[in-house]
């Protein structure tokens, strides 16, 4: 790896640690979720209260990725994100004195704020300062990072008190505010705002003092045409290549939110506790999924720009499917059946982990990159922000119905509602989505304006543009 690499590698990975700390403040509770409902629970509340406070982060969420989206473009990628560090810093010292529910509530709030700033702007900082050749692999570190700050609250949790779990969560802002602050703000938006000086110093840390007037000129070349153009809403579905665009990264965001992944990581733990056959306690097993998933998703960071996006993207969504319709089925068996079968546990570890698996070499670690790639300059805060508030509410509805549907009619109906999304998610994917995997932002914007003129002029029926 040459030092260009390294340093955006570097750069990205510290931009990356703020999802590390959205992720912790994510799952915080996970480790939690059956001592918090206990008679010794130091903020005494209901298992319909529990579900309501781990899904409340979404609400803040919601509510700040729109804004963030637009602020990027106002006040800096860099700026913006580091914000969100001293403020989860300051949650989690709260989370040691407060024990009312009420302001517990406000806390996640904060925290699903944070954790909407990051989502929204941390894919495009990171799309922004990487070449092509690396995109894929710095933006992987985003899904990566936020499963280690996941596995990171899974270690910890069990393990120590409920203070000094708090105070323990706290390193991980703290590292990120300090490493993230020496890294240079994107060349594009210094570009978009003409501080070209400064523009041009950035890029030329982060490719190691290479020759950088080409890319330079480039740059310039795709904020002229794109940033000169004041983003709107209506420039999401100006044209047809905009709609399209547009509803790509919809489907990949639905399939991703609603695959039952956000679920699982809130909920492993109470799962596991229940189940009747175990090898392991659940906090173990809880731990080991923790590390799955982190693993599985940093070595999806090389395939992505090898094998490409739209192959991954796949087989992901049709091996989560078929997957999650074997553990709906293995519980299915185990709670609503007199079937015995503490003899086939090995069939639900061996599906976990195939879930696992096949939903982080795609769905897990790249919609941010498709994000990030098939909007364009001047829509890439607002399609973001809209990306966003659609995945938060994905991500809210598959949080929230897992209790509701497990109390009210089975655990096993949550795995084959998240199957079917899964199936759908992989048909409109084979369908629609062309392979990005190795060309700059401003030649994906290229391709996709000829094909909608190559439309044009030989119809629909001919579309054989994109492979």
């Amino acid at each position: 790896m040459d030092a260009a690499s390294i340093r955006q590698h570097l750069a990205s990975l510290s931009c990356s640690l703020a999802v590390a700390m959205t992720g912790t403040a994510f799952v915080w509770f996970a480790p939690l979720m059956m001592f918090i409902v206990s008679e010794n629970s130091p903020i005494p509340m209901t298992t319909t209260e529990s579900s309501w406070l781990v899904s409340s982060i979404e609400f803040g969420e919601i509510i700040a990725v729109l804004p963030s989206g637009i602020l990027a473009d106002v006040f800096g990628r860099k700026s913006l994100i580091l914000a969100t560090g001293p403020v989860c810093a300051a949650t989690f010292i709260f989370k040691v004195y407060v024990r009312s529910l009420t302001l517990m509530y406000v806390l996640r709030f904060l925290q699903g704020v944070c954790m909407g700033v990051a989502y929204a702007v941390c894919p495009i900082y990171i799309a922004e300062i990487a070449e092509p050749r690396l995109r894929g692999g710095a933006s992987s570190h985003f899904q990566t990072l936020w499963y280690g700050g996941a596995l990171f609250a899974y270690c910890v949790g069990p393990y120590v008190s409920y203070q000094s779990y708090a105070w323990i969560c706290l390193t991980i802002p703290l590292l990120f505010t300090a490493t993230f602050f020496l890294m240079p703000e994107s060349p594009y938006y210094l570009l978009m705002k003409g501080r070209k000086d400064e523009a041009k110093r950035a890029l030329t840390w982060l490719r190691a003092g290479k020759e950088v007037n080409e890319e330079f000129k480039a740059m310039e070349d795709t904020i002229e045409k794109e940033y000169l153009c004041k983003g709107s809403w209506k420039e999401l579905f100006n044209t047809k290549k905009d709609r399209k665009a547009f509803i790509i990264v919809q489907v990949c965001c639905i399939t991703k939110y609603m695959n039952g992944m956000s679920a699982l990581v809130t909920y492993l733990s109470q799962t596991f506790g229940e189940s009747s056959s175990q090898y392991l306690g659940h906090n173990e097993l809880t731990i080991v999924v923790g590390v799955l998933l982190t693993v599985v998703t940093l070595s999806s960071s090389v395939m992505s720009d090898k094998i490409g996006r739209r192959p991954m993207l796949m087989f992901s969504s049709l091996g989560c499917s078929l997957f999650l319709l074997v553990i709906g089925g293995y519980y299915f068996l185990e709670f609503e059946t007199d079937f015995d079968v503490s003899g086939y546990v090995w069939i639900l570890y061996l599906s976990m982990l195939g879930y696992i698996i096949v939903a982080n070499v795609g769905l897990g670690p790249l919609m941010q990159t498709i994000q990030a790639e098939f909007f364009s300059s001047r829509t890439r805060g607002i399609g973001g922000g809209l990306t966003l508030i659609v995945g938060s509410l994905g991500a809210f509805c598959c949080i929230k119905q897992y209790q509701l549907v497990q109390d009210t009619v089975g655990v096993f109906l949550n795995y084959w509602i998240y199957a079917i999304v899964c199936l759908v998610g992989a048909v409109s994917i084979f369908f629609y989505l062309p392979e990005t995997a190795g060309r700059s932002l401003g030649e994906i914007q290229k391709d996709m304006s000829k094909q909608e003129e190559y439309m044009i002029v030989n119809g629909p029926e001919n579309d054989e543009f994109v492979s």
